[in-house]
């Protein structure tokens, strides 16, 4: 019996020493993510300071580097990176998914996108992926499944999880400033495959004129259209966008807000299109 307790004793001696071990090493890391935090604020801020491209573009590849060095540390799913002010850090609500995403103005009124994809497989394996934005050569995005090397560049700023027969679709509510004349809205989906890689589209908008990977609206650079998903309603409910003369149709730089709603709602694995919303009505049918 002593040598039972011995041993007991010995086993919880252990257990506590690895759980020390490991939290030390847990906040050493993050340590040292604070030093790399702070060197990613100082090119961030050199790169939105900057009046020439090439300046910008030195301080993105700076940028660039850290985070290939850094992400590789499983421990930054983890790290809130909380003072960098122009990146936009996002996490999906079943803790699987993580987003870093960021753009780079150019003087001519364009803008490119960067970004990286932490991801947990459902064996606990954590993917890191780069994204590469070939905006300029996908000819028809709406229609095109992506991937992270062929990726059309937007700026996140929500995710939303939704589950339909067992696969996960990460909905991905975004920006693009895309020059002098227009901005865009972009709702696409973001889903990964049996090898754990993930693939930006899916074929499940309905109610269009044709079945579309993702919804494109794009309007005036001189207006502003809200896109955001509302949780009473569980839609995602934004602006009408119309010309501001009829004789403007087809003219994106002329569009803008004509103060009516539309709506997608996801239903049976499909986000369908709702127009026309009573925005003060929160049952919708």
């Amino acid at each position: 019996m002593n040598k039972l307790n011995s041993q007991f004793r010995y086993i919880v001696i252990l257990i506590i020493l690895f759980s020390s071990s490991a939290l030390y090493s847990k906040n050493n890391d993050f340590l040292i993510l604070k030093n790399y935090e702070d060197s990613l604020n100082i090119c961030f801020n050199s790169m939105a300071n900057s009046k020439l491209d090439k300046d910008r573009i030195d301080a993105n590849e700076n940028i660039l580097r850290i985070f290939r060095k850094i992400l590789v540390n499983k421990n930054t799913f983890d790290y809130s990176f909380d003072s960098l002010k122009y990146v936009g850090i996002f996490k999906s609500i079943d803790n699987k998914l993580k987003i870093y995403n960021w753009n780079m103005p150019f003087n001519d009124g364009t803008h490119k996108y960067f970004g990286f994809i932490q991801y947990y497989s459902k064996k606990k394996k954590q993917y890191l992926y780069e994204l590469y934005d070939n905006s300029e050569n996908i000819k028809n995005p709406e229609f095109e499944e992506l991937t992270n090397e062929n990726w059309y560049g937007v700026l996140y700023y929500s995710i939303l999880e939704n589950k339909y027969r067992g696969k996960v679709y990460y909905t991905l509510l975004a920006t693009d400033f895309n020059d002098i004349f227009t901005n865009k809205k972009i709702v696409e989906v973001l889903s990964f495959d049996s090898k754990n890689k993930p693939i930006f589209g899916a074929p499940i908008f309905k109610n269009r004129k044709k079945n579309v990977r993702r919804i494109i609206f794009e309007y005036s650079a001189r207006t502003s259209m809200g896109l955001h998903f509302d949780n009473k309603k569980e839609m995602i409910v934004y602006d009408h966008l119309s010309p501001f003369k009829p004789s403007l149709q087809g003219q994106f730089e002329f569009y803008g807000p004509d103060f009516s709603y539309d709506g997608l709602k996801f239903e049976h694995g499909i986000w369908n299109l709702y127009y026309d919303l009573d925005v003060r009505n929160l049952d919708i049918e």
